[in-house]
C-alpha cells in the first residue's frame, strides 16, 4: 500500500492492481501513514526494516510503561505490575500499525486518570490535534472519544455518590465531540467512526483476534489479575468514593471481552486509572536500580515475537515469481500478504488483508469455497482463476485434488499450491 501511495496512486485505487474483487473504489486505508511509514522502511533497511519498527516502538511502550509503574512506588508492589504488564503487552508488539496505536492508547489512559483525579485541563484539548495524528495512523483513534465520555459520566457518579451538587463536565463532552470531528479527517471521513463496529462484524467469522474474548485464554489471564486486583482493592478500601473507578473499570473490562483484540487497549486504560488511585506514587524519581528491570525485560519480551522470516507462503510466492507466469489465485484470507510480497507483478489474489473491503454475505460465501471447495467452480470460472493457495488439510484441498484434478505443486507449512492443468 505504502509503494503505491509513493507511486501517486490515487488512494480509491489502492490495491486494485492485484485485487480481483472489485468494490466499486468505495474502500478507504485508515491508516495512510503507517503505510508510509513501513514502505519507507522497507526501500532503506529492507525487511529488517520491519524488525526495527518493532523493535524500536516495542521497547519505547515497555519502557514508558515500566517507568509509570516504578516511579515513586515500593519495588515489592511495582515488580508483580511490571512482570503482569509485560505479559500482556509483549504479544501485541509486532509489526503493525496498531503498535503505534498502543502508544496512544497508553497516553489516554494516563490523560483519563489524571482527568479523574484533578479534573480538565488546557493541556487535555492537545487531544484534538493528536487524534487527527492517530486517525490516519491507526483506526484506534475512536477510543478518545469513548474514553473522555466515559470518564465525563464517571465524574457525574462520583458527584451522585458523595452527595454533592452535580456540575455536568460540558468540557469533557465537548472535547470528545472535538475529537470525533478530529477523527474524521482521514481518507475514510466520517466513516471511520463506523470502521471498528465494520471490522468487528465482518471479520469476527475468519480472524481470531476478532473473536469473543474467551476467559480461558493465556491472553485473558493478565487481563482477569489486573481485574481481581482492583476489584480486592474496591472491596479492601470500602468506600463510595471508588464508585466512579468502579464504574470505568467494568466498562473498559466489558470492552476487554468483546473480542480478543480489545484487551491489550483495555488493559492499558485500566491499569493507569488503577496505579493512581490505589498505589500513588511517593515521588516523581525511578531508581536507577529499577531502570535495569524494565530494560532488560523490554529486550526479551521484543525479541521472542517470531520475526519476519517466518511467515507462511513466501516459498510459494517465490515459487510463482520464478515462473515468469501470471496468476489469478483462490487464496485463504491469511496467505495474501506474503502471495502479493514476494510473487511479484504477475500475482493477483481473490482476497488480501482489507477484511472491511469485503461485504459480510459475499466473504462467507468465499470462504467456504476456499475452505470447503463449496462451489468452488463458480470461483474459478468467474474470475478465470488458474492457481489455489490454500489449507492443505481443508476440504478444498480434497476438492482441488481429487475432483478438480488440479496439480499440487509445493507444500508449506499449513498451506499447498494447486495449479490448473
Amino acid at each position: 500500500m505504502g509503494d503505491q501511495i509513493r507511486q501517486g496512486v490515487p488512494l480509491p485505487q489502492l490495491g486494485d492492481s492485484w485485487s480481483l474483487y472489485q468494490d466499486g473504489h468505495h474502500w478507504r486505508t485508515s491508516q495512510w501513514i503507517t503505510e508510509l511509514l513501513f514502505s519507507y522502511l522497507h526501500s532503506i533497511f529492507g525487511w529488517q526494516g520491519l524488525i526495527l519498527y518493532r523493535n524500536i516502538f516495542g521497547l519505547l511502550l515497555l519502557i514508558w510503561i515500566s517507568r509509570e509503574i516504578l516511579r515513586g512506588r515500593k519495588f515489592r508492589i511495582a515488580l508483580p505490575l511490571l512482570i503482569l504488564t509485560t505479559c500482556m503487552i509483549a504479544p501485541l508488539v509486532q509489526e503493525r500499525p496498531a503498535l503505534i496505536g498502543l502508544l496512544f492508547t497508553f497516553a489516554l489512559g494516563r490523560s483519563t486518570a489524571i482527568v479523574l483525579e484533578e479534573g480538565i485541563s488546557k493541556n487535555h484539548w492537545w487531544w484534538i490535534p493528536t487524534t487527527v495524528l492517530w486517525a490516519n495512523i491507526h483506526g484506534s483513534w475512536v477510543l478518545v472519544p469513548i474514553a473522555l465520555t466515559l470518564t465525563a459520566f464517571a465524574l457525574i457518579i462520583a458527584a451522585i455518590a458523595e452527595r454533592s451538587r452535580i456540575r455536568m463536565p460540558w468540557q469533557l463532552f465537548a472535547l470528545s465531540v472535538g475529537t470525533v470531528l478530529a477523527g474524521c479527517l482521514t481518507p475514510l471521513g466520517i466513516r471511520g467512526i463506523l470502521l471498528p463496529l465494520q471490522m468487528a462484524d465482518r471479520a469476527s467469522a475468519f480472524i481470531v483476534e476478532w473473536h469473543r474474548t474467551r476467559i480461558f485464554d493465556a491472553l485473558t489471564v493478565p487481563f482477569l489479575l489486573l481485574l481481581i486486583l482492583a476489584l480486592t482493592m474496591f472491596v479492601k478500601r470500602r468506600t463510595w468514593a471508588d464508585s466512579e473507578l468502579l464504574f470505568l473499570v467494568a466498562a473498559w473490562a466489558i470492552f476487554g471481552f468483546l473480542a480478543f483484540r480489545n484487551l491489550g487497549p483495555a488493559f492499558l486504560i485500566i491499569l493507569p486509572l488503577v496505579l493512581r488511585r490505589f498505589f500513588p506514587a511517593h515521588s516523581p524519581h525511578v531508581s536507577k536500580v529499577h531502570w535495569a528491570l524494565p530494560s532488560a525485560l523490554g529486550v526479551i519480551a521484543v525479541l521472542v515475537v517470531n520475526p519476519l522470516s517466518n511467515v507462511s507462503t513466501q516459498s510459494i510466492g517465490k515459487y510463482l515469481a520464478s515462473t515468469g507466469t501470471t496468476y489469478r489465485i483462490m487464496n485463504s484470507y491469511n496467505a495474501s500478504g506474503p502471495l502479493l510480497v514476494f510473487g511479484g507483478r504477475g500475482i493477483s489474489t481473490m482476497v488480501d488483508g482489507r477484511a472491511d473491503r469485503y461485504p459480510k454475505n459475499w466473504m462467507a460465501e468465499y470462504l467456504l469455497a476456499a475452505r470447503d471447495g463449496v462451489r468452488a467452480e463458480r470461483y474459478i470460472d468467474e474470475y478465470r482463476l488458474n492457481a489455489a493457495v490454500i489449507e492443505k488439510a481443508s476440504m478444498a484441498a480434497h476438492v482441488f485434488r481429487y475432483r478438480l484434478k488440479w496439480k499440487e505443486t509445493i507444500t508449506e507449512a499449513k498451506y499447498v499450491l494447486f495449479l490448473k492443468p
